[in-house]
C-alpha cells in the first residue's frame, strides 16, 4: 500500500487515508480496491515539494518590495516560509495555499512557532480553485507549464498593480518587470517579478 500511495504522489496523510479506507471497506464487507480508487481520484500536487532556500526568501522580500499592508499569497506554499517571513519581517498578511494537507499542517505549525499564526490563512486546496483577488503579491515556485497554465487566472483575478513573483521559472512571453540572479541550492537561479497592468474584470 505504501508503494501504491507513493506512485500517487501522496504523503504520510494520504497513505494513512488509504489504509483507513481499506480497513473500513473490509470491515463493512466492501471492496478495498474501490476505496483505493477513491483516494487515487484526488489530484496529486502539481509539483514535488522543494523548499525555497532561506537566502532566496530574503531576496524575494527585497525584490517584491514587501511592506506593511501587503497581502501575500504563496500558491504551493510548502512549509510556509515565504509567507511567514513576509508577515514576521515586513508586517504583511499572508495566505498559504497547498493541495497537500501535510504541507499545510507543517506551515501552520511553523507560523505558530514564529508567533504569526493569527496573521496567516491556510487553504488546503487546489491553487487553480483558489480565489486570489485580494492578493497584492502572488509568489510562485512551480514548473514552467504550471506557470503558463496560471497566466489566465492571474490576469483575470488580480487587480491592477498586483505583483507576481516566480522563483526559477518565467512566464513564457510575459516580459518581467525585473529579474534578479540568486544563489540556489544547485547554483545560480532567477527571480522574476511582474506587475499586473490591466484592471481586473475590465
Amino acid at each position: 500500500m505504501t508503494l501504491f500511495a507513493q506512485r500517487l504522489g501522496l504523503g504520510r496523510i494520504g497513505r494513512g487515508l488509504l489504509i483507513v479506507l481499506a480497513l473500513c471497506a473490509l470491515a463493512a464487507g466492501g471492496d478495498a480496491g474501490q476505496a483505493f480508487a477513491q483516494v487515487a481520484a484526488a489530484r496529486a500536487p502539481d509539483v514535488p515539494y522543494e523548499p525555497t532556500p532561506h537566502n532566496v526568501v530574503a531576496q524575494m522580500l527585497q525584490l517584491g518590495q514587501v511592506r506593511n499592508g501587503d497581502v501575500v499569497y504563496d500558491l504551493g506554499c510548502g512549509d510556509g516560509r515565504i509567507v511567514i517571513a513576509a508577515v514576521k519581517k515586513k508586517g504583511a498578511r499572508g495566505v498559504c495555499v497547498d493541495i497537500d494537507p501535510e504541507r499545510i499542517r507543517e506551515a501552520r505549525a511553523n507560523a505558530a512557532a514564529a508567533g504569526v499564526l493569527e496573521r496567516i490563512r491556510f487553504l488546503d486546496q487546489d491553487l487553480f480553485a483558489t480565489d486570489i483577488g485580494e492578493a497584492t503579491l502572488v509568489v510562485l515556485f512551480l514548473w514552467p507549464e504550471v506557470n503558463l497554465k496560471l497566466r489566465p487566472k492571474l490576469w483575470r483575478e488580480l487587480r491592477r498593480g498586483t505583483r507576481v513573483m516566480s522563483y526559477v521559472h518565467d512566464m513564457g512571453d510575459w516580459k518581467p518587470q525585473q529579474a534578479m540572479t540568486v544563489q540556489g541550492r544547485l547554483g545560480e537561479r532567477q527571480l522574476y517579478l511582474w506587475t499586473i497592468a490591466a484592471p481586473r474584470g475590465r
